[in-house]
């Protein structure tokens, strides 16, 4: 496929060949594919990521790599209030989390320039998906997580052969730590920044299509946006590709205290004034690519919600009796959408279950306990 990579704040273009992951003006880098007398043809054949191989922006030869199943995970449909809702597993990839995606373009991206080692700042599931990768491909992983991450997290990076590097202090803090690692042999491929990482997660809108036809509505969480700026990305060339008439209305979810994002597209936080303690995995304060977030809800129609931990604990309870072990990031979907009235009825919404719960088995029975 033919793409250009292009700074999304001066309009400058970057040589694809070379790594290269903020302009020089500071904005972020995004990946524009030329769709031009494309329609959407999948590989039905395959029932991961490859499905999709023709709309992705690495090498034909390398895209097969790192061999590993990933996507094409099952959607749940429930009727809850009249309200088709899809429950999107996103857990059930095998490194737990939706992030597997971003992390397997990117890696796909790392082996076709030759590179032998990646640096990634991470909560705990960005990491895990880089690292599994790169004990697959035979590329080294640095992984900046913070002090504070989960135990069950550190615990599977060290069984993956990550190289750990622990930082006290918040998710801002990590991000400097790991842009400070960086080298020329170390590749810095954070998803804060990096534009291949939301052409992997935009597969799930194309997997959502293909599973649910049109889409009404989508719920996505909000730490650095790769999971909504993804999803927008995906059913924005569905559009253009003329396989979907519309774009759905996004709405943007975050946790209280890390909520700036959601303030700006009209959310009040008045009664959130405390930091939510559960949603590790959305704990930023001020993601780099925070304006091109707004622009892409706005663009939709959409709204922001803000969540907080006792609806995050109401929620991961409900979902457990559903049958979904999820983390407590992951519950703030299914809060959001029980919180909002205004959804008409008959309308199909996506609700991606982002992180597996098995990860934090701990966490998960000290918050059901405390």
């Amino acid at each position: 496929m033919k793409f250009e990579v292009v700074c999304n704040r001066c309009g400058k273009k970057c040589d694809k060949n070379k790594w290269d992951w903020k302009c020089s003006c500071g904005g972020a880098f995004d990946i524009v594919c030329d769709l031009k007398g494309k329609s959407f043809v999948v590989n039905r054949r395959e029932e991961s990521m490859k499905r999709y191989g023709e709309f992705l922006p690495v090498d034909p030869d390398i895209r097969m790599l790192p061999e590993v199943r990933v996507g094409w995970t099952p959607t749940i449909r429930k009727n809850i209030e009249g309200v088709n809702a899809n429950f999107k597993l996103e857990y059930l990839n095998p490194g737990g989390s939706f992030k597997d995606r971003g992390a397997w373009v990117s890696m796909a991206k790392a082996l076709e320039l030759g590179s032998k080692g990646v640096v990634v700042d991470s909560s705990g599931n960005s990491a895990i998906g880089f690292a599994l990768m790169g004990l697959i491909s035979g590329i080294e992983v640095h992984v900046f997580v913070p002090a504070r991450a989960p135990r069950g997290k550190i615990n599977l990076l060290k069984l993956l052969k990550a190289r750990i590097h622990m930082v006290k202090g918040d998710r801002m803090e990590v991000n400097r730590a790991a842009l400070d690692y960086e080298s020329d042999e170390l590749l810095y491929m954070g998803h804060w920044w990096n534009p291949y990482f939301l052409e992997g997660v935009k597969t799930m809108a194309y997997e959502s299509y293909e599973q649910m036809g049109s889409v009404d509505y989508v719920f996505s969480p909000v730490g650095s946006g790769s999971l909504l700026l993804g999803l927008y990305k995906g059913f924005r060339e569905l559009v253009e590709l003329k396989a979907l008439r519309s774009m759905p209305c996004i709405i943007a979810v975050q946790a209280s205290g890390y909520s700036k994002i959601c303030r700006e597209l009209g959310a009040s936080d008045l009664d959130l004034e405390e930091k939510s303690k559960l949603a590790d995995g959305i704990a930023i304060e001020d993601p780099p690519r925070r304006d091109q977030i707004v622009r892409a809800v706005k663009d939709t129609g959409g709204s922001g919600i803000i969540i907080n931990d006792r609806e995050i604990k109401e929620s991961l309870i409900e979902l457990r009796r559903s049958g979904f072990i999820v983390e407590p990031t992951s519950a703030v979907v299914y809060a959001a959408f029980t919180k909002i009235k205004s959804i008409p009825r008959g309308s199909k919404v996506l609700l991606p279950l982002t992180g597996s719960g098995l990860k934090v088995i701990d966490d998960l029975v000290e918050i059901e306990t405390g």
